[in-house]
C-alpha cells in the first residue's frame, strides 16, 4: 500500500552533514517514516565513487525526487527511474511497486544498497512499504531536449577523459526532436513478445546520427509495430557496458508520425489502405483490372496491394504499380526489398527499374530494366524478395515498377507488401 502524507512545509529545517558530500535541499514536507538528514542524487553518486564499491547505508538519510519512469507497462520490472534537481538514478525494489510516473517521493535510505552496476548508479534492495513515502502525484518533469550527437559526445568524453568523473545525463528524462527509425527496422516490432526477448531498434536523426531504443519482450507494447514516420521521442538515457541505450516509457512518446526526413528513401506498406499515397502511380495500359488494396487472408492482419484479372472469367490486362521518382544520387549504396505472394496460373509479375519515365503516360514508352528478386512459389504464400542491389542506379529520377499482365484465358492474383528502399 502506498503511503501518502500531507505537504506540511517546515519553517526551519536544520541539517547536519552525514557525509562531506551532502547538500542542503529545499525544505521538504514532514513524512511518516522518521526524521532524517537529506542527500541529493549527485551526492549519492559522489559517495559511491569515493568508496568505489557497494555501500549498505545504515544512516537515517533520505533523498527526494520525482519518478520519471514506472514499471506500469512492463518495459522495466521492480525498478523506477528517479530524478531531482541535481541528477537522476535507477532505483531497484525487492518487489513490484505501484509507484507511478510523476510521483514526488521520499526514499529513506536506511537498509538500501548504493552501487554501480555496469556503469549505472543504482539504489538497490529498496522496500516500498518501509523506505518510500509518496509526497504528491502528477509532478511530471519537462524532458531535457538533446541530440544524439550531444549525448554521445558527452559520453565519449566521459570514457576517455580521466578528469570527468561522471556521465551527467545518465538515467535522465530527455526528448529527441526530428528522429525516425531506420528503414531497415520498419517491418519490426519494438521487441519479441512471443519469446519475450528484449530487442534493440536503430533510430536516426536528420543529421545522420544513430542510436538505439532497447525494449523488453515483457513490455505491453513489445508487439507494436515501429512508427514509420518522423517526429519526436521522449525516453530515459541509460547505458550498459560502455554503450548508450535509450528506454521508452510508452509507445505514445515515440511520436513519429510526420513526414520522414533526410536519410529516408522509400517505404510503402499500404497500411493506410491507399495504393496511391506517397506519390505511387497505377498506370492502366490494357483492361480495367487495376492494382488495389486487399486484406483477405492472414498476412499479418494488414492491408497489401493486390491485382487479379479474374471476375467471372479472365480478361486481358496490363497494369503497372510505379513508385514515385527517387533521387539516389546522394547514396553510396541502395537496396530494395518487398514481400510478395501469388496464386493461380498465368504470367509472372515483372519487377522493373527506370531512370527516364516522366511519371505520366504509357510506361512502355520509357526504358525499363528487369530486376531479379525472390518470388513466391504460389498458394498465396508470402516470401521476401531478399535485398536487391540498386548500386547501379545511384542517380536521380529512379522509379521501380511492378508490371502485371493477364490474358483472356489466364492470370495470376499477385499481392505485394512492405516495399522498402534503403540507402
Amino acid at each position: 500500500m502506498r503511503k501518502r502524507i500531507n505537504a506540511i512545509l517546515l519553517g526551519v529545517f536544520a541539517i547536519s552533514a552525514v557525509t562531506a558530500c551532502k547538500k542542503e535541499p529545499d525544505s521538504p514536507p514532514i513524512n511518516s517514516i522518521t526524521d532524517s538528514e537529506i542527500i541529493t542524487i549527485d551526492s549519492l553518486k559522489a559517495w559511491q565513487r569515493s568508496v568505489n564499491d557497494a555501500i549498505l547505508i545504515t544512516d537515517t538519510i533520505s533523498v527526494y525526487g520525482i519518478v520519471t519512469m514506472d514499471e506500469g507497462n512492463g518495459n522495466i520490472y521492480k525498478n523506477i527511474y528517479f530524478q531531482d534537481h541535481t541528477g537522476a538514478i535507477n532505483v531497484r525494489f525487492t518487489s513490484g511497486t505501484d509507484l507511478v510516473q510523476g510521483d514526488s517521493i521520499r526514499i529513506a535510505l536506511n537498509g538500501v544498497t548504493l552501487n554501480n552496476f555496469n556503469g549505472v548508479y543504482q539504489l538497490d534492495n529498496v522496500e516500498e512499504e518501509t523506505n518510500v513515502v509518496v509526497q504528491s502525484s502528477g509532478n511530471d518533469l519537462e524532458p531535457l531536449t538533446l541530440t544524439i550527437d550531444q549525448i554521445q559526445t558527452e559520453y565519449t568524453a566521459f570514457l576517455t577523459d580521466d578528469e570527468i568523473v561522471e556521465f551527467k545525463y545518465q538515467s535522465m528524462l530527455m526528448r529527441f526532436a526530428d528522429v525516425q527509425f531506420k528503414t531497415s527496422e520498419l517491418l519490426n516490432t519494438y521487441a519479441d513478445p512471443v519469446n519475450q526477448s528484449s530487442e534493440n531498434r536503430l533510430f536516426e536523426d536528420f543529421d545522420g546520427y544513430t542510436s538505439f531504443i532497447r525494449t523488453s519482450g515483457f513490455a505491453a507494447f513489445a508487439g507494436d509495430s515501429l512508427p514509420k514516420g518522423a517526429g519526436s521521442m521522449v525516453c530515459i538515457i541509460s547505458e550498459y557496458n560502455e554503450e548508450i541505450q535509450y528506454i521508452l516509457r510508452s509507445p505514445e512518446e515515440a511520436d513519429m508520425h510526420g513526414p520522414r526526413g533526410p536519410g529516408e528513401l522509400l517505404v510503402k506498406d499500404f497500411n493506410d489502405e491507399d495504393v496511391n499515397s506517397g506519390g505511387w502511380l497505377v498506370q492502366q495500359v490494357v483492361g480495367t483490372d487495376a492494382w488495389e488494396i486487399g486484406d483477405l487472408g492472414s498476412w499479418e492482419d494488414r492491408p497489401y496491394a493486390v491485382i487479379s484479372n479474374y471476375d467471372d472469367g479472365n480478361s486481358a490486362c496490363e497494369s503497372w504499380l510505379i513508385s514515385p521518382s527517387l533521387d539516389l544520387s546522394g547514396s553510396t549504396d541502395a537496396s530494395l526489398s518487398f514481400d510478395n505472394a501469388y496464386n493461380y496460373s498465368g504470367d509472372p509479375l515483372e519487377l522493373l527499374i527506370s531512370t527516364d519515365y516522366a511519371g505520366t503516360g504509357d510506361p512502355n514508352a520509357a526504358t525499363w530494366t528487369p530486376l531479379s528478386a525472390t518470388w513466391s512459389t504460389g498458394g498465396f504464400a508470402f516470401v521476401n524478395s531478399g535485398s536487391i542491389d540498386l548500386a547501379a542506379y545511384l542517380t536521380s529520377n529512379v522509379r521501380i515498377a511492378f508490371k502485371y499482365v493477364g490474358t483472356d484465358s489466364s492470370g495470376r492474383t499477385w499481392e505485394i507488401d512492405n516495399i522498402i528502399i534503403n540507402g
